[in-house]
Parts: structure tokens; C-alpha cells; sequence
């Protein structure tokens, strides 16, 4: 019989399934995982915005995007597999290598008329988490919870008890658990939240700060008619602004689950150099993104919508929009195409958007193994740890270190 504590893994999204995965093939130590999400019925379902309508595997926290911004909604998902589990499929960096065969390149056939306009607008396809099927990480510890390996607490932590500088007890609403370690895998704005609330900075300076994401403008494209496509998403285009920053543009072939008829049309900066933080004021936990702080940043997104107004304009897109949005109130991108750069600086400032690829707000709390610097039996393995937001989506750079991670400390732990 196993008489150790077990391993407690905090966060059951895309980096918390891939370390429980890895510490059951290495340890024999029991392991808990604790997530308040259910898994997906979704995965043979190719367009994601069916996911997103489905409300009980996501949930949206409220953060501000710019200094003195109003908060706005961050999707987040609330499902065994997390991200992986509700994303949009996209893959524009490397396939992890050992996730080989379960991720395969977008073709024509996959394409809807918006990804087909930006083809033509220097766009290529994309790397899809698919090949057959949705890449889930949540199914394989679903198979490893049904064969006993795994045990399930499904809620979510609010506080760690800590005691010279151990962890002891992770609390839920319900129940308090045990353990010998325990890991964050509950995200960038979760995991430094949770830290907080139960007042680790006293011991661990800096949880929180460096939080960073892609700031994002998306324009919408009415379009003529209605043509059958596979994926909502399957077509990119990278591009460089004059200083060398970073661009991906995205087409979309819808712009939700009800919304059949517009198209989007997105631009973000891969590269910020701005960055944010996670804190906690006497009444309650706060974050905000900070996004376009820098004067290199401010320039490199207005260069990114005059890309992206020139894309919308382009005879690719004409023949198939009825018309370009540019906000909810109705507004034709040619208010933009007069405005002059402060003009244009402005409504980028209050209309950029995130995307879900929070990142970065742990990453100088940590050693090269994940451990909490100043605790001894604490981990990450989430997003929160890289040191920057990837110029890609982050999935396959989450996945990568959350398995990198979890195999050197599985390593130690026989």
C-alpha cells in the first residue's frame, strides 16, 4: 500500500493534465488532481465556436486591458483539458515532439471564404490541434482517473496552508487536501491569485508581476452569403512592422456559435514589450494587462491596423464583404482609413481586445525546475512561468515546459 501524501495538482487545464499525465508515468506516489471543470463532449467537433457556446466548460474573469481601462470579460476554460479543450485549433509555432501524429496542417478543403480571401492576401494555413479528432489532454487523465490512478477533486482551491515555508493543505470550498507536493497549474491569472490570497508574497516577493498577453484589434466582415467550411479557423499570415515587431493575422469564418453571417478579421502583436500584473487590494484580487505602456508598442499596433485595414479593403475581401466593421456600434472601417496616427492611436487604445494567452505573471518566482522559490515543496507548470508571451500561441510552449517540468520532478519522486 502507498503510505505517501500524494502529489496535488492545482488546475486541470491544457500544462495541469500534461503534468498529471507525466508524474503517473514516472512515480508511484498517489496523485490528486483539482479541478472544478467537466470534461469535454466536444472533441470530434471541428469549429470551436460551438465549444464557446457551451457554458459550462468556460468561464470569463474581469481584468482591465489598459492603465486607467475599464475591465473587460478573459475567457477562460473551465474544462478537464482546459484551452486545448475549447481553442480555436490554431498551432503557429512547433508541434511539441512528442505530440507527433496528433496534430496535422490545415488544407484547402478546411478553408471557408475567409481564409480563402487571406490566401490570396500573402495568409498560409495553419497547424491544427487535430488530426481526426481534437488533441485533448483531459482525456488521457480521464483514462488514467478510471483506472484509479488519478483521484478527482472537482472544485476549486481558494487558499494554501503554508508552515516554514512548506505548503501543507490546499483548501477547497468543501474539503481540505493533503500532500507531499503540490503544483499550480491553474494559469496565469489563477495561479498568482491563489498565491496571494493566501499571502505568499510575505515570503515569495514578486508573485504576479510581468503578466502579459497579445493585444489584439479584430475587424468584422459581413459577408454576402452563407458557404459550408470546416473549421472556424484554419488560415494565418505573420508579418514584421518597420521596427521589427511581430504580427499574426487571422481570419475567422464566424464571429460566434449565433452569428453566422460576420466573419473576423484579427491582427495582435506577438511580441509586446508591455507588461502587467496580478495584485490584491484589501477587498479583493485585481489584474490588468497593461497593454500598449510602451511608445514602441503604441506604434507597432497602429502599423498592425493599417495592415489590417489594408487586408479588409483588398479586392480579396470586397468580393465577399457586404461590408467591414469596425466596433459593435456599427462603424465602416473607412472611419479609420481618414483618421490621422493620433487619432488612429486613440481608438486603438480604447478597442484593442485580448485573447485568451495569458501569460508571464510567475515567471521571476520560479528556479530552472518550476519550485517556488522560498517553498519548498511548491511548483508551476502553467503559463505563468514563461518569461515572456510566446510570438506564437502559447499551447505548444505550455505544453512544452509543463512536461519538462513534471518529468524532472517525477524523476526524483520514486
Amino acid at each position: 500500500m502507498n503510505t505517501h501524501l500524494p502529489i496535488v495538482v492545482i488546475g486541470g487545464g491544457t500544462a495541469g493534465c500534461t503534468v498529471v499525465s507525466t508524474l503517473a508515468s514516472l512515480t508511484s506516489f498517489p496523485i490528486v488532481l483539482v479541478e472544478p471543470g467537466p470534461i469535454s463532449q466536444h472533441d470530434d467537433d471541428e469549429k470551436f465556436f460551438d465549444h464557446l457556446s457551451n457554458e459550462q466548460i468556460h468561464t470569463t474573469i474581469e481584468t482591465t486591458l489598459v492603465d486607467g481601462g475599464i475591465e473587460k470579460p478573459y475567457v477562460q476554460a473551465r474544462s478537464l483539458g482546459g484551452g486545448s479543450a475549447i481553442n480555436g485549433l490554431l498551432l503557429t509555432g512547433e508541434a511539441p515532439p512528442f505530440l507527433e501524429g496528433l496534430t496535422r496542417m490545415a488544407t484547402d478543403a478546411d478553408c471557408g471564404q475567409m481564409g480563402k480571401a487571406l490566401l490570396t492576401e500573402s495568409g498560409r494555413h495553419s497547424r491544427l490541434w487535430w488530426n481526426g479528432g481534437r488533441w485533448n489532454p483531459g482525456r488521457a487523465v480521464q483514462h488514467l482517473v478510471d483506472e484509479g490512478r488519478v483521484s478527482v477533486v472537482t472544485d476549486a482551491v481558494s487558499y494554501l496552508d503554508h508552515s516554514q515555508r512548506k505548503i501543507t493543505v490546499a483548501h477547497t470550498a468543501s474539503e481540505a487536501v493533503e500532500g507531499s507536493v503540490f503544483i499550480l497549474s491553474a494559469g496565469a491569472l489563477l495561479t498568482p491569485s491563489i498565491m496571494l490570497h493566501s499571502s505568499l508574497e510575505r515570503s515569495v516577493p514578486g508573485i504576479g508581476d510581468g503578466l502579459q498577453n497579445h493585444p489584439t484589434v479584430t475587424f468584422g466582415v459581413r459577408l454576402r452569403e452563407s458557404i459550408p467550411y470546416r473549421f472556424d479557423a484554419s488560415v494565418v499570415r505573420e508579418s514584421t512592422t518597420s521596427s521589427g515587431a511581430e504580427l499574426l493575422t487571422v481570419a475567422y469564418e464566424r464571429a460566434s456559435f449565433e452569428d453566422r453571417s460576420l466573419g473576423l478579421l484579427s491582427v495582435s502583436l506577438l511580441n509586446p514589450d508591455s507588461r502587467g500584473a496580478v495584485w490584491r487590494s484589501s477587498t479583493a484580487m485585481h489584474s490588468d494587462f497593461n497593454m500598449l505602456a510602451t511608445l514602441r508598442d503604441r506604434v507597432a499596433m497602429r502599423e498592425a491596423v493599417r495592415e489590417l485595414i489594408s487586408t479588409a479593403t483588398s479586392e480579396a475581401f470586397t468580393k465577399i464583404a457586404h461590408e467591414v466593421l469596425i466596433d459593435e456600434e456599427g462603424h465602416g472601417v473607412d472611419d479609420l482609413v481618414a483618421m490621422n496616427n493620433a487619432s488612429l492611436d486613440e481608438w486603438i487604445y480604447e478597442h484593442v481586445a485580448l485573447v485568451s494567452h495569458a501569460t508571464s505573471s510567475c515567471h521571476g518566482i520560479v528556479d530552472d525546475g518550476g519550485m517556488v522559490r522560498g517553498i519548498s515543496n511548491l511548483y508551476i507548470a502553467d503559463a505563468s512561468i514563461l518569461q515572456s508571451v510566446p510570438s506564437c500561441t502559447p499551447a505548444g510552449p505550455v505544453v512544452i515546459e509543463a512536461s519538462r517540468i513534471a518529468r524532472a520532478l517525477g524523476e526524483t519522486l520514486v
